[in-house]
Order: structure tokens, then C-alpha cells, then sequence
């Protein structure tokens, strides 16, 4: 399936230009209509309080609010005006509670999601988990971008991550229009068990061999790492085979099991070097 309708998510996370780009050269690469979208946050106390909050309170935070807003569009507008893309743009006003579901129902009719990732040093008005939020309740690949932006162009040289779980399944799909148009494709697998329920007695080789039947040019690269963890090895080999785009399976485990004693997904995505294309 092509990519015809891409949603960028734009927002004050790191550079915003940078996600806008991101979107703009899967569009173009893709013939693709491209939608910005602005959740803006709105204040919240409890009932009780209203009462007390003074009326000169909500209008400046409204004022703050606007001006967010139409900050937003403009440097939207201002990235996207050097292209010939077909765009639209949209704002929607959400409790930061919910902003993840806001951007998860307009997300649910684009072919993907781009999204900047959280600047662990600046606080996001919706929190900075918001990008695995909307992965999980999304539906859609999500791609998120560095924050300290894009070093290069992406798309040329990917990199699948490959376990055989539902997840990895999902996400090589849904980067299929992407890996088609590669340069060079490498499917890396960690550690795998020959013969297992997820492999065949030559890891990664079936779902290699599925990928260029669809025209992609893959290799595998499989690593027998000891002590070390799959989101380490994926990140070296990342650096290594100077790779500028990352696919994986999002949360194969639980989510509140990464929280607490870590996980790839959520190693990668504080630590991501270039944009990663994730799907649940």
C-alpha cells in the first residue's frame, strides 16, 4: 500500500521544523497529502477552583494559548511553502489528559503518523510520553523524529528490527512502501534461537526472502551478542552501518514491564540518533 495521506504532528518538542520535513519528504517521495495538526493544551483545575481564578487569569491563558496556536500554523505553513504538496491544517483544543486521544482519532484516517521525540530537558504541555502514547493507541506506524533533528536524509539505508513477533510483523509491513524505495535494507536479528517458534533454522532469512519478493534490496545481519542487550546492539549497528532510518515492533512486552525494568522500545526511543518508524 503507498502512503497517500501523512499526518505531522506539530508541536513545541525539540525542533518542530525538523518533524515537518520528515513529513514533507515522505509526501513528496510519495505523491502523498500531507496534514499538519496542533493539539492545543488547554488549562485545567479542579471544579472548586474556578470559582476564585480570576477572569484576567483565563484570558491570558487563553491569549497564550492563541498565540501557541498561530505560532503553530506559521512555522507549519513556512516549511511546507517551499514544497508543492497538497496540505491542510487543523487545530484542536484537548485537556493534556487526553491530547494522546485527540491526535490517535485524526491519526486513524493518515497511512502514518510523524511525530518529534520528547526533549527529556523541556517539558511537554502533553507530557513526554505523548509519542508512545500515540503508538499505542493510534493504530497507525508511527515515525518519530530526534529532537536534536534530522542529521540527514532518511529512507536510503533502513533498518528492520526482527524477533518474528506480531509487533515486527506490523512494523515491516507498514514500512513496506518505505523499504521499497531503499537503497539498502538490513534486517538485524538479536540473539535469535534456530529453529524456534519465531525463526527457522536460518534467522531472518524467510522474512528476507518474503522482502524481496516485493522488490526490496535486503541483507540480514544476525548477532550473537552476549551480554549485551538487543537495544544496545541496534544501536551500535545503527552507528556502524551508518543507517539512517530505524524500523521496529513497538512494546512486544508489556508496557508497564519496559517502564519499570526497561525494554528496547523504550531504551530506543530515549536514545534514538536518527527517525524510527514504530508500529504496536
Amino acid at each position: 500500500m503507498a502512503l497517500k495521506d501523512i499526518l505531522v504532528v506539530v508541536d513545541e518538542a525539540g525542533k518542530p521544523e525538523q518533524p515537518i520535513q520528515a513529513a514533507i519528504d515522505l509526501a513528496r517521495a510519495s505523491g502523498a497529502h500531507l496534514t499538519g495538526l496542533y493539539v492545543a493544551v488547554e488549562a485545567s483545575w479542579p471544579l472548586y477552583a474556578y470559582g476564585p481564578v480570576p477572569r484576567e487569569t483565563i484570558d491570558l491563558l487563553q491569549a497564550r494559548a492563541d498565540a501557541a496556536a498561530a505560532k503553530a500554523k506559521e512555522t507549519f505553513t513556512a516549511v511546507v511553502s517551499k514544497s508543492d504538496l497538497s496540505i491542510d491544517f487543523r487545530t484542536e483544543v484537548a485537556p493534556s489528559a487526553v491530547a494522546q486521544d485527540t491526535i490517535a482519532v485524526h491519526a486513524r484516517h493518515a497511512d502514518l503518523v510523524v511525530i518529534g521525540q520528547s526533549d527529556p530537558d523541556r517539558e511537554r504541555p502533553a507530557g513526554n510520553e505523548l509519542p508512545e502514547e500515540v503508538i499505542f493507541q493510534c493504530g497507525r506506524p508511527v515515525l518519530v523524529v530526534p529532537y536534536v533533528g534530522l542529521q540527514k536524509p532518511f529512507g536510503r539505508r533502513v533498518m528492520v528490527g526482527w524477533d518474528g513477533s506480531r509487533e515486527a510483523v506490523r512494523a515491516l509491513n507498514d514500512a513496506l512502501p518505505i523499504l521499497q524505495k531503499a537503497e539498502k535494507v538490513v534486517v538485524i536479528v538479536v540473539n535469535p534461537k534456530p529453529g524456534s517458534a519465531r525463526h527457522g533454522q536460518v534467522p531472518g532469512a524467510d522474512i528476507a526472502l518474503h522482502l524481496a519478493r516485493h522488490g526490496v534490496h535486503v541483507e540480514v545481519a544476525e548477532e550473537d551478542a552476549k551480554g549485551v542487550t538487543p537495544d544496545q546492539v541496534i544501536l551500535s549497528r545503527v552507528a556502524d552501518m551508518d543507517i539512517d532510518l530505524l524500523v521496529l515492533g513497538a512494546y512486544g512486552t508489556p508496557r508497564l514491564q519496559e517502564r519499570m525494568f526497561g525494554g528496547v522500545t523504550r531504551t530506543i526511543m530515549q536514545s534514538m540518533t536518527v527517525p524510527v518508524l514504530f508500529s504496536h
